[in-house]
This record gives C-alpha cells, structure tokens and sequence, in this order.
C-alpha cells in the first residue's frame, strides 16, 4: 500500500489528475468514524471530489459536479432540466416520500447519461465497514472518473486497504 502507487491509479482513472505535485496526507484519527473519508477530502479537494446534500442537490449540488476537473475538462456542463416540466415539476411519477429517500436514484441517470457521452461517470465514495458491508453516507462524496474499469478496479484496489472503496 505505497502513496506512490495510489496517486499513480488516481492519476490514472480520475483526468486532469496529476500525481506529480500531490502529497498524501496522513490520515487524522481524530476525526472519529470518518476519518478515512476527511483524509479522502484533503487529497482531492474540491476540484476531483464534490460533496452532495440531496436536499440541496438542484442547483447547487450541479454546480459543485460542474466544478469538478474532469466535467470541465470534458467541456460538459451538466444539467438536470430534462427532470422537470415548464412549471418546473418533475416529468417522471414520483412521490415526495420516494423522493426523500432516493433522491440519488432521481437525479443520477440523467447525469449518469450525459458523462458517459464523454467517456465519463460518477462513482460513490463508499467506506469499507469491519464486517466487508459497504456503508454509503445519506449525502455522498462522488468523484468523475472514466469508465475503464480495469483503471477503477486497480483504484479501488489502492483504497480498499484505506477503508473506501468507490461504487
């Protein structure tokens, strides 16, 4: 599990990423039982990992996707219009109670569909749990990587020894 090796599979799977001038930090016990996932923050920030609130998702939550390196990149600026009507109501059935609890399910194909026009996709920050289960955080961290998986197989296989692994 050598720092070299995670940069060199984050390089890889995540573009515009560049393991030249990227230091790992240390992971911050501290930070309790979620520590694995701060740490994670700390060495992609803001440009390769957007932090989602489903209940604030649209707009804000699509503005920090379009901000993240590989959209831009890609010259995609993602959108989720398609998902309502003129008046501004969603196009699909779908109860308030539904919605609450899988927002994700709602708005993540269309995203979902318009990255993988450019080679690209989402991929849920997830934490490994003693047992082998993954835990999924109500409000995810998603980092755009490409759809190679033998490039994402080789990530997760850097993470997994850290405690994430991406779904």
């Amino acid at each position: 599990m050598s720092d070299e090796a995670l940069l060199i599979a984050l390089a890889q799977a995540i573009p515009g990423f560049s393991e030249k001038y990227t230091a790992v930090p240390a992971v911050d016990e501290r930070q309790g039982e979620y520590k694995q996932l701060y740490w994670l923050d700390a060495l992609l920030g803001e440009r390769y990992l957007c932090y989602v609130e489903w209940k604030e998702f649209d707009p804000w939550g699509v503005d920090g996707l379009n901000a993240l390196a590989p959209v831009q990149q890609a010259g995609i600026t993602l959108s989720t219009d398609s998902l309502y009507d003129e008046q501004g109501f969603p196009v699909q059935d779908i109860s308030r109670e539904a919605f609450l609890y899988d927002a994700g399910g709602f708005y993540l194909p269309v995203l979902q569909q318009q990255l993988q026009q450019a080679g690209l996709q989402l991929l849920e920050v997830g934490m490994l749990q003693r047992d082998g289960n993954v835990y999924l955080h109500e409000n995810p961290r998603f980092i755009c990587v490409i759809t190679e998986q033998p490039k994402i197989e080789q990530l997760n296989l850097q993470l997994q020894p850290r405690g994430l692994v991406l779904c």
